[in-house]
């Protein structure tokens, strides 16, 4: 509970700022809460310490990489896209230290995150209370290249909407040279926007759900049926594999409720979801990628995921449009209940780990040395 509580006082805090905002219609008492929101998410992500586990790589590869260091290694040696790093090498070059650049890249990211949730969301602090606990956690202090090239191309969806390729292509071509995983986005301007029915819908979730249960490895089957055809050796051992991985991977937990009780709920106001939002479209069709990619990948647990957070932006939004698909003031009232129980459970799950104990700059961080044997410990112990 000790290292959970400073992530369940922040969505809680969000949490409290959304009832809030949602209390009035005044657009300058509301511009204050989004100011809050802002400075808060800024100060706990931007000023953080050394916590969860990617600058377990970020950090040597700072130290190690400038401009100089690029010029003599091949463009295939370089460690990162070239994106991500020209802006790590350019921060170093103005001020050599590792957390001037995380706080760089969390004010980008909170640009960008603000910038998409005043367009979108009908109620901004709700909106960042899901976004914590649905992968927001992770974005903010993991996936330092994921969450730039993602919260780049979120904010290219305003011209996916008015179909304007030019500026879109650009703004995934931006993303894709921070992580390449953006190059998937490309394809989306010509399907994303479109209506798919609520019955295609309802079809992936149920295969999902059957491949999930069932441990159907799908994407090996078809590697392995590939490459029947150009190296039996090679299919061989995927089918070997493939033996192996159907009794591993994602168990029945919190997140396949939560997945089940989502698609059900979309599948049943999937109308009034359009009804109440322009661009419906756009983040139905995102939350059925999601269901794709992560049944799909299903297998891999750590790929699924990573494929899968490239489509989350899309719960963000849906979430918050159910609590307005109600009718029944009781029922408003339940899912929100759901919501909020919801998103503390997931954030104590996510959070509970020493390697994730929060540290701060204003009050001091451990050295990059100590967490570093607090991180090999808790992995060793795992």
């Amino acid at each position: 509970m000790e290292n959970a509580f400073p992530y369940l006082l922040l969505v809680c805090f969000y949490g409290i700022l959304a009832w809030w905002y949602g209390t009035t219609e005044e657009r300058l008492f509301r511009g204050r809460i989004v100011v809050l929101c802002i400075v808060s998410f800024v100060l706990f992500f931007g000023l953080r310490g050394f916590i969860f586990y990617d600058w377990n790589g970020y950090y040597p590869n700072f130290n190690s990489f400038s401009f100089a260091t690029l010029k003599t290694l091949p463009f295939n040696r370089w460690p990162y896209e070239p994106g991500f790093l020209l802006l790590m090498t350019s921060c170093k070059s103005l001020y050599n230290n590792f957390h001037f650049f995380v706080f760089v890249c969390t004010c980008i990211n909170t640009v960008l995150l603000f910038r998409f949730f005043c367009k979108y969301s009908y109620n901004v602090p709700l909106s960042l209370m899901v976004f914590l606990c649905m992968n927001g956690i992770g974005l903010s202090t993991d996936l330092m290249r994921n969450s730039i090239s993602i919260l780049l191309f979120i904010n290219a969806l305003e011209y996916l909407e008015k179909r304007r390729p030019i500026p879109y292509f650009l703004v995934c071509l931006l993303a894709t040279s921070i992580h390449y995983s953006s190059i998937l986005f490309f394809p989306l301007f010509f399907f994303l926007h479109r209506r798919i029915s609520k019955w295609i819908f309802l079809c992936v979730l149920i295969i999902g759900n059957v491949i999930f249960l069932l441990h159907i490895p799908v994407f090996l089957q078809m590697v392995s049926y590939i490459t029947n055809y150009i190296d039996p050796k090679l299919q061989l051992k995927i089918d070997i594999y493939v033996r192996y991985a159907s009794g591993v991977g994602f168990k029945m937990d919190l997140g396949f409720l939560e997945r089940l009780f989502s698609g059900i709920l979309v599948f049943i106001y999937y109308d009034k979801l359009r009804d109440i939002r322009e661009n419906a479209n756009i983040f139905i069709n995102a939350i059925l990628l999601y269901y794709i990619t992560f049944y799909a990948f299903s297998e891999f647990p750590i790929i699924s995921k990573r494929f899968a957070t490239l489509f989350v932006f899309s719960y963000w939004i849906i979430w918050t449009d159910l609590i307005r698909c109600f009718s029944l003031r009781n029922n408003r009232y339940l899912f929100i209940a759901f919501l909020t129980i919801y998103c503390l459970l997931k954030t104590y799950s996510l959070c509970n780990y020493p390697f994730a104990k929060y540290d701060n700059l204003i009050w001091g961080i451990k050295s990059y040395q100590e967490r570093k044997i607090i991180f090999d410990k808790t992995f060793d112990e795992i």
